[in-house]
């Protein structure tokens, strides 16, 4: 942190400006908000340039303002971590560098307890797409977002942490989609397309690079170092866990005892974290790749080569007695899809239930369109300007989900799925 003196003298190191198409590029590339708790927050600017000072005055719903000035890093990066906040309190900042114009953004901390949220989620979108729909998302005013991976279809194949800085910039540019970024927290897992070349795992030439861009420049909750960028966190009384499928995953070619999506390390605190989750009412596992694909479990997609590591999980599931209590989110496939347990149970425990949890797959945001695995309860919609809505209703005792897949600002009837724990 520096002072207002200190700033000043920084201003005319500040004066040469970044040029691009022969027009000065706003200084700031974009703002976006995470880790978001009870009691606080992290925002992190995104600047073209290192040593500029960046203020961000932090407004509560009484008028109490808080205003923090820091000098962005070597990457142009300002990362506020904000903390003793008011839990369940909508919270306003704007973000102001020398010469421009202030940026407005919000949001809203999770409740201590029981607590309703709205959450609305997807995946896949070109490089820096402006389309309509991330304002529709945002028009639903909700209290996250969880994006499930290919924020950029950049599939970086070198080492250069500077190409994903690039990347990042790209997106966070886009009119649309930084005016959601700006207005509710986020929740980000990659896929292939933003960790490295098309279909890649643990072999990409972009892994070091992509694991620590992702420190550097994404809003994210604890996670370990170097390791992945899996992650957990409580809204009100329920736990999401966000899964990494791509950084520890083998080859499909490697010997069957030996695959894995997700790598030994992971693997074990994924069933940690569903082990502490037991008390919660309800569980959101965020798995980016389809886990249902039953109609050819010969495919190359999907969890269908890393069986055995997806039979073993279903059974710790079970096992926990979290059959009925945990939703998967999904993304990868460029589809609206909904299983409501019929087709999704990989159990193989004699006293397994008969019908597996609830998969919601959504996307594509904007691109185009495929569709992976099945079957599924919900058939799929395959459409561009797709994504989902996830509103938990809990008054302490009965919860209430309700998953309603969208095209732009329109509820789609078929896809829809509500249910009472």
């Amino acid at each position: 942190m520096i002072s207002r003196r200190n700033m000043l003298a920084t201003l005319p190191a500040l004066l040469v400006p970044a040029l691009a198409r022969g027009q000065r590029q706003h200084l700031v590339a974009g703002v976006w908000s995470g880790a978001v708790t009870d009691a606080g927050a992290v925002i992190k600017v995104l600047s073209r340039a290192p040593d500029v000072p960046v203020t961000l005055r932090v407004t509560s719903p009484t008028g109490q303002a808080d205003e923090q000035i820091l000098l962005t890093d070597r990457d142009g990066v300002a990362g506020f971590a904000l903390s003793g906040l008011r839990a369940r309190t909508r919270y306003r900042y704007t973000v102001s560098t020398p010469g421009e114009a202030p940026i407005d953004g919000g949001f809203r901390t999770f409740a201590d307890g029981p607590s309703s949220f709205r959450v609305i989620f997807g995946s896949c979108a070109r490089t820096g797409s402006a389309s309509p729909v991330f304002t529709a998302m945002r028009q639903l005013d909700p209290d996250l977002f969880v994006h499930m991976g290919d924020l950029h279809y950049e599939n970086i194949a070198v080492n250069e942490v500077g190409r994903f800085r690039r990347a990042y910039h790209e997106v966070l540019s886009s009119p649309t989609q930084s005016a959601l970024f700006r207005s509710a927290p986020m929740a980000y897992t990659w896929d292939d397309h933003d960790y490295g070349p098309n279909d890649s795992d643990r072999r990409s030439p972009s892994r070091p690079a992509a694991l620590e861009a992702y420190r550097r420049f994404v809003p994210h909750y604890p996670r370990p170092e170097h390791a992945g960028v899996f992650q957990a966190f409580t809204v009100g009384r329920v736990r999401f866990v966000m899964t990494d499928a791509r950084s520890a995953r083998s080859p499909r070619s490697a010997p069957r005892a030996e695959r894995t999506m997700l790598g030994a390390a992971q693997r074990a605190w994924l069933v940690e974290e569903l082990e502490a989750a037991g008390s919660a009412p309800l569980v959101v596992w965020v798995n980016t790749v389809p886990w249902i694909t039953k109609r050819d479990e010969s495919t190359r997609e999907g969890w269908a080569p890393y069986d055995d590591e997806r039979r073993h999980l279903a059974d710790t599931i079970g096992r926990l007695g979290l059959t009925d209590r945990l939703v998967m989110l999904s993304g990868d496939a460029h589809m609206l899809a909904i299983d409501d347990g019929t087709n999704s149970q990989y159990s193989t425990l004699p006293n397994a239930p008969r019908r597996g949890f609830v998969v919601a797959h959504a996307a594509p945001m904007d691109q185009r369109t495929t569709t992976k695995g099945g079957p599924y309860s919900h058939p799929e919609i395959a459409s561009n300007g797709q994504y989902g809505v996830m509103d938990v209703t809990d008054e302490g005792g009965r919860v209430t989900v309700r998953l309603q897949g969208m095209r732009g600002a329109k509820p789609l009837p078929r896809m829809r799925l509500e249910w009472t724990l």
